[in-house]
């Protein structure tokens, strides 16, 4: 576990969060929004079923290079990724776009 701690400089350095590891993956855990407010579980999730991703895939296909954008829904972002890491989708993942939806708040 990594012991990077990130301070809050307009809090009287009050601890906001700490940069922890997790199968190899770097993280930080939120409890709060930017407004101070807890989360709301059913309203993420309600937001999660608007985003969208754009996935680019670099390809090599005869002798010439393509890049396939997919547009994938964040519900069906996990059965993307079981069907690229199963070999259904070929290529390399070269770039992940986040399309948020209009009504944020």
């Amino acid at each position: 576990m990594s012991k990077i701690t990130r301070f809050d400089p307009n809090s009287n350095n009050k601890k906001v969060a700490q940069l922890k590891a997790y199968l190899g993956f770097e993280y930080i855990k939120l409890k709060k929004d930017v407004n101070g407010l807890e989360f709301n579980f059913e309203h993420l999730s309600e937001y999660a079923k608007g985003v969208r991703y754009i996935i680019s895939v670099a390809r090599k296909t005869d002798g010439t290079t393509s890049v396939y954008n997919f547009f994938v829904e964040g519900v069906k972002l996990n059965i993307f990724f079981d069907a690229y890491f199963n070999g259904k989708i070929e290529g390399e993942i070269i770039d992940i776009d986040k399309l948020k939806p209009e009504n944020l708040a």
